[in-house]
């Protein structure tokens, strides 16, 4: 298991996956641990896993593990993503 800021030190060299969050004691916000699936030389013989992690977000798409109706659902779940963060950029410059 990595935190993610060490994920992100290591992401070159390790694959991982985003667990749920946890709770530890002495820190404020619930925490994204990783589990270590393998090294990179395993990673790029997998397909292509997209994960952005930051203040609001939390996005983890693993290509490989999506089926053609699942392709559709995450295609129209991130275009709804978009369509809202342009109607809220949209609404901050008026």
């Amino acid at each position: 298991m990595l935190s993610y800021e060490t994920f992100m030190l290591v992401r070159d060299m390790v694959r991982a996956r985003p667990l749920e969050p946890i709770t530890l004691k002495g820190i404020a916000h619930p925490v994204v641990p990783y589990a270590v699936e393998g090294s990179t030389d395993e990673a790029r013989k997998a397909a292509p896993v997209i994960s952005e992690h930051d203040t609001g977000l939390d996005l983890f798409i693993d290509t490989g593990a999506i089926d053609a109706s699942a392709a559709e659902r995450v295609r129209r779940t991130l275009e709804n993503v978009v369509a809202e963060l342009k109607l809220r950029s949209t609404a901050k410059q008026n």
